[in-house]
């Protein structure tokens, strides 16, 4: 089993934290790896990778834009090694996060999927309590027994920057679904390696998801497009190809997925049906449709900030607290 590691990074102009993000890569302490950018910016992004001279990384350019979901498969098949880790371009990790994969991938191999906490960064720049539910508390590492079931009662616990995967299993899979250029395909990716593989977990090394980077994809208001991995999932339940054990589990996931989502399936309806009223009523009722269209993205902003806010990182704290379920901290 070759202990060397492939980092895919998709970068699509970051030039305000490609340089943070590769930084964090280049000073691991684990150092048997290749970098590799799949790098489709117009911006100057390109140039800020070219300042970096470590041979470890490889700089694939791309004439045009290139959508997360192909970027990141481009990587894994450009990659030399089986292990392969991810972390988007305005991401970081702790320093002895591929030490916590690559020791994970060696003690438990028959996992598909290989995974460290990661740690949000709120918009003020605070830490978000995450809610790792079910997993048991540090020191242990292990697979985790109810994938579907700790992801339906808190946190997903893979994040796309601060996991790894064997290039064999993810070539099985067919890599990333690349229809999901709105987002999703990464979890959906994880929940379809996780039916048929068992997910490895270290509390070591956590990944540092900066959501108050500008410009990152979940912070979009973009129309609703539900939840993919939950939609394969239905699809899968219904034509009976789910193992009786996990049916539970996975119906729990689902439901928790609709009920997160409910306000942008509400407000997209809304605004599909206030717009195919417009087209029957005439002119007079499209001039109302702009306001309708504002007061959805205020909504929308509302919620965000909500979910951003000092009480609500409370509340999940509680959360934890009462449940017994381990808070990972970032070093100081």
């Amino acid at each position: 089993m070759s202990d060397s590691v492939s980092v895919v990074i998709p970068l699509y102009n970051k030039e305000k934290y490609i340089s943070r993000t590769l930084s964090s890569v280049l000073s691991q302490t684990y150092s048997k790896f290749e970098c590799i950018i799949v790098d489709s910016s117009d911006d100057r992004s390109t140039e800020t990778v070219k300042k970096f001279t470590d041979p470890r990384i490889r700089h694939l350019v791309q004439e045009k834009r290139t959508y997360l979901p192909i970027a990141r498969n481009i990587g894994v098949t450009a990659a030399k090694y089986n292990l392969v880790a991810f972390i988007d371009a305005d991401d970081e990790w702790a320093p002895d996060h591929l030490e916590a994969l690559v020791n994970l991938y060696s003690r438990f191999p028959k996992a598909g999927i290989f995974a460290t906490p990661y740690i949000k960064l709120r918009q003020d720049g605070t830490e978000m309590t995450m809610m790792f539910a079910g997993i048991p508390k540090p020191p242990w590492e292990g697979y985790i027994k109810r994938y579907f079931h700790n992801s339906s009662r808190g946190d997903v616990p893979i994040s796309s920057s601060s996991c790894a995967i064997r290039k064999d299993v993810f070539n099985e899979m067919n890599g990333f679904e690349e229809s999901l250029i709105h987002g999703g395909e990464d979890h959906h990716l994880w929940g379809r390696v996780a039916l048929k593989y068992p997910v490895a977990f270290t509390w070591k090394g956590p990944g540092i998801y900066h959501t108050e980077a500008s410009g990152r994809m979940c912070n979009d208001i973009k129309p609703f497009i539900g939840d993919p991995l939950s939609q394969h999932l239905s699809k899968l339940l219904r034509n009976g190809s789910i193992p009786h054990d996990l049916e539970n589990d996975i119906n729990s996931y689902i439901k928790r997925r609709e009920k997160t989502t409910w306000f942008s399936k509400i407000t997209q309806h809304y605004s599909q049906e206030s717009n195919n009223n417009s087209e029957r009523m005439g002119t007079v009722r499209r001039l109302n449709i702009p306001y309708l269209s504002e007061l959805i993205t205020k909504l929308k902003e509302f919620f965000l900030s909500c979910y951003h806010s000092g009480f609500f990182n409370f509340s999940r704290k509680i959360w934890c607290k009462l449940h017994g379920w381990h808070v990972p901290k970032l070093e100081k």
